[in-house]
């Protein structure tokens, strides 16, 4: 067997230089305790290594020089510069990296290749801008997550999505991505950006602005003046144009545009205007009353809107239209539809399109329902004190996500119970818990289905 070996690098300042590589072996284990420059040299941790870089506090890693680098193999940064001449590059190898604390950019750029950057938190870019910045020619992604509730003009990690709402959205992880398998709007950006919520059920009449930052350099031959915010719900493989003129703000000094108005999200791009909207969507949703299917929605403007047509699927991709509305045509208000489907069957999704006398045509986000089904649902005793029960009767076998909320919107508990086909009866513990109010949010088939209900501790 081989011997271990334990390197130490304790730095003040930038004084060390290493050429060629920094290369570590799965034999050997290194402790950086101060600053590392490589000038045109690579970082390497052998493949199938374990957590054998350590890094002392303040610590960082500088990469300079002018020639392309790369970093091969799980590293796990502090502290992380780029500091490249001109255009040369650092690019990541083999491995998704994390990086916990800063990632300064001074010169030069960082090539995600098609690799996975996480930034955890409280990790941040710093100086990004247009001569030191993140690619992905090929594709990849920047990751990170935060708790957001009650944002205002949050940016998370400093990735250029930036989040305000005054409602609780709990724990969300935003992407930052560049090549979208669906294919971006043309005369789009080359980023977008998915927003993800750990719980769901919270991203719903969020009336939130979104703003989104770009490069010049990634306008990708688009007309800035023109640029406003498309979007693709999680189900879709469609970018669809939002918002209206009133709703967008655009600035080409700092080269951000802004949406207000935005009641759920998704994925999000830059992309020049097509023309006039026919609607505004502000809120959609679907429940059962009996057997039925309700389905409720909301325009705050419509501009020469013909009808709207209400649509089902059964795989959420192919579409039949079962009825049709006629629209308000021309109108700056709030306008509330609704329609009953009486002949619904198991687990169906549902959109609104809405389309103008000029042919154009806008979706809703994308709804599922299971009213054709017996799913009797129960929750007792409410008020609590000890034990809380919940019956359901489901069609089939699921694992669901059992999730209990306080007040303020902080998730308090979980669990995760299999169910299956037919009756299920539970009992979660609340003993313990103070007196107040809860909210209950019970999710299955991969989050598409939920119940929940508000619960009172005594």
């Amino acid at each position: 067997m081989m011997k271990k070996y334990f390197f130490t690098i304790i730095l003040a300042a930038l004084c060390n230089v290493l050429m060629a590589q920094l290369y570590v072996g799965h034999d050997a284990t290194l402790y950086i305790g101060g600053n590392v420059t490589l000038n045109n040299a690579d970082f390497i941790h052998e493949s199938g290594a374990g957590p054998d870089i350590l890094f002392g506090p303040g610590s960082n890693v500088l990469f300079k020089g002018n020639a392309d680098n790369m970093i091969s193999g799980y590293i796990n940064f502090l502290n992380l510069e780029i500091a490249k001449d001109g255009t040369h590059m650092v690019s990541l190898q083999d491995f998704n990296e994390d990086v916990r604390g800063q990632m300064v950019f001074t010169s030069g750029l960082f090539n995600l290749n098609n690799r996975v950057l996480r930034l955890i938190s409280p990790a941040t870019l710093v100086n990004e801008n247009e001569n030191s910045r993140i690619i992905g020619p090929t594709g990849g992604s920047i990751e990170t997550s935060l708790t957001l509730n009650q944002p205002s003009g949050v940016n998370p990690a400093n990735i250029g999505a930036t989040i305000t709402s005054n409602k609780n959205l709990g724990e969300i992880t935003i992407y930052r991505n560049y090549i979208d398998p669906y294919t971006l709007p043309a005369a789009a950006i080359k980023r977008y950006y998915s927003i993800n919520f750990t719980t769901p059920a919270n991203d719903n009449n969020l009336d939130a602005t979104l703003r989104l930052a770009y490069f010049d350099a990634e306008l990708n031959g688009a007309d800035e003046t023109k640029l406003v915010h498309w979007k693709r719900e999680d189900l879709a493989t469609t970018w669809l144009q939002q918002g209206t003129t009133i709703n967008t703000t655009r600035n080409m000094v700092d080269d951000w545009v802004e949406l207000s108005g935005i009641g759920s999200l998704s994925f999000w791009t830059l992309a020049e205007n097509s023309g006039a909207l026919p609607v505004e969507f502000t809120y959609f949703d679907v429940a059962c009353a009996g057997s039925s299917t309700v389905l409720r929605w909301q325009t705050a403007t419509e501009i020469n809107t013909d009808h709207f047509e209400i649509q089902k699927s059964k795989n959420a991709t192919d579409w039949i239209t079962i009825a049709t509305q006629t629209a308000a045509g021309q109108s700056s208000s709030l306008q509330d539809y609704k329609y009953i489907y009486t002949t619904p069957s198991a687990k169906t999704f549902y959109r609104i399109q809405s389309v103008d006398r000029d042919g154009l045509k806008k979706y809703t986000s994308v709804k599922v329902s299971n009213c054709s089904i017996d799913e009797s649902w129960k929750v007792w005793p409410n008020p609590v004190q000890k034990q809380l029960y919940i019956s359901m009767k489901l069609d089939k076998a699921y694992k669901a996500f059992v999730q209990l909320f306080d007040n303020k919107g902080s998730l308090v508990r979980h669990w995760e119970k299999q169910m299956v086909y037919g009756n299920n009866q539970f009992a979660i513990d609340m003993k313990d818990l103070s007196s107040g109010t809860y909210q209950l949010v019970i999710s299955w088939d991969n989050g598409r289905i939920q119940k929940n209900t508000i619960i009172l501790k005594q």
